[in-house]
């Protein structure tokens, strides 16, 4: 039972709770090694890094120094501002795309693929 200040009895009382669960994979790490590492031994042209993830900020500034970058924000939200940059820094040509639900919606299998592979009713 929640208590005022007094010892007495709120019985009413709401509770307004907020649960972030944070895990660390090293996902972000593994990313931001093989972006620079691919960049530096000049094994790709260019890159694309679907992140909204502000961690990746200095592997995808030094990237845009040596090759155009692509960046797609998978989130909800505004990209992560650490992330943002002039299109023409570095070698130029950079450039961001914020995914929709209508690219996910269209992303997706038909119900029926051939005979063979069908979607759960429950998908």
């Amino acid at each position: 039972m929640i208590q005022g200040n007094g010892g007495v009895p709120v019985p009413d009382a709401v509770f307004m709770v907020s649960v972030a669960r944070r895990e660390e994979k090293g996902s972000d790490v593994n990313a931001a090694s093989h972006l620079l590492l691919d960049v530096l031994t000049n094994v790709v042209d260019a890159v694309i890094v679907v992140s909204n993830d502000s961690d990746l900020a200095l592997p995808v500034e030094q990237a845009r120094l040596r090759v155009p970058v692509g960046l797609v924000n998978p989130t909800p939200g505004y990209p992560a501002g650490r992330l943002n940059a002039s299109p023409d820094v570095g070698v130029g040509r950079h450039w961001w795309y914020q995914i929709t639900g209508d690219d996910l919606r269209s992303a997706q299998l038909p119900p029926n693929v051939g005979t063979t592979i069908v979607k759960p009713p429950k998908w």
